[in-house]
């Protein structure tokens, strides 16, 4: 008899209790996400700013250094304003524009995710603070700088991202150019006013790109556990094969394919620009989608890597920290953010 084409690895005990608590975590989690997703509006918002307060704070202990306490308050406000700057400034304005032609104000999370935006000041502010840090304490050096700048803006956009692709839909339906597009017997304007799309068809798109991510990451790490040979960067995640590479974005591929066309054929789809008429924009989502989920990934391993660490933290058992959860989805989001705006704005790079 010849060799077998394809050959399952063994597994240990020390594998199975592993994989029995990351279960027990995962479902934790989903216990407390899948309310604040569904809920949205207060709910999402508070769910992921706690999220984001732990993935600070392991942000600030992956160098391994004891900091002054200014540099944790530092790292807190300049990424929290990466975050939500844009959203309170928006409703500032809308507030003084209401004092001057005397309506009602009322403050929205929704109205102003047409876009990603990442302050220009505040991250000049976030250099100048971090420099100055620099200069008066002997142990915070230029690479310490380099780290809490780039990675305050990475968390900034990531999460920002996040919080774009649940609010996004509520947008579109305001928008003339899209609130007349059908979407479930409506359109996807009146379809907006009702439960239905508050707490189901808005979450259509952050779902989509959820459902990516963790496929592409489950399907690798479960394609890799019992057929990975190859390493795919032995330099930055020598656990990380090529088989499970390509097994997480076939299968998470797959997934976001059949997803994407079933909603739209049955009239719901993801987006109005989402739909079967615009079906080579549901299969490029499809493939890139869990290609950037790798691509964040290797780059949170790489810093890991840096500093000699195993996990970010370990709030959750069995998962790491919050940033080793949320290291694909950071990509994923941003990503598919930066695609559904170029797509809202035909293509115009100079919008």
């Amino acid at each position: 008899m010849g060799k077998p084409i394809f050959k399952v690895n063994s597994t240990g005990p020390e594998y199975r209790a592993s994989l029995r608590s990351r279960i027990i975590v995962g479902l934790i989690l989903v216990a407390f996400f899948v309310p604040c997703l569904v809920v949205g509006g207060w709910a999402f918002f508070a769910g992921i700013a706690i999220f984001l307060a732990i993935a600070v704070y392991e942000m600030i202990q992956a160098p391994g250094k004891k900091f002054h306490w200014w540099v944790y308050l530092i790292a807190y406000v300049t990424t929290f304003g990466f975050v939500y700057w844009f959203v309170f400034k928006g409703n500032g304005a809308a507030y003084l524009a209401s004092l001057e032609d005397g309506t009602t104000f009322v403050f929205s999370l929704e109205d102003y995710f047409s876009t990603l935006d990442i302050s220009i000041i505040g991250v000049a502010c976030a250099i100048g603070l971090y420099c100055l840090v620099a200069v008066l304490d002997k142990d915070f050096g230029f690479d310490d700088v380099a780290y809490f700048v780039t990675f305050s803006v990475l968390l900034g956009l990531g999460f920002q991202s996040i919080y774009f692709l649940r609010y996004f839909p509520f947008y579109l339906a305001s928008n003339t150019n899209f609130s007349s597009y059908p979407w479930g017997g409506l359109t996807y304007g009146e379809t907006a006013k009702t439960g239905n799309f508050a707490y189901l068809g808005s979450t259509e798109l952050i779902i989509f790109a959820l459902i990516g991510g963790i496929f592409n990451d489950t399907f690798a790490y479960f394609g890799g556990i019992y057929f990975g040979k190859h390493p795919l960067n032995k330099r930055i995640s020598p656990h990380k094969t090529v088989e499970g590479f390509l097994i997480g974005w076939g299968m998470a591929s797959i997934a976001l394919l059949a997803i994407g066309f079933t909603l739209a054929a049955t009239g719901y789809p993801i987006t109005p620009f989402l739909d079967l008429e615009h079906w080579y924009y549901i299969v490029l989502l499809a493939l890139l989608i869990p290609l950037f989920g790798v691509l964040g990934d290797l780059s949170f391993s790489m810093i890991k890597r840096h500093f000699g660490i195993k996990d970010f933290g370990n709030v959750l058992r069995g998962h790491g920290g919050v940033l080793d959860r949320i290291d694909s989805l950071a990509f994923v989001s941003v990503a598919t953010a930066i695609f559904c705006v170029f797509i809202m704005n035909g293509w115009n790079f100079f919008l």
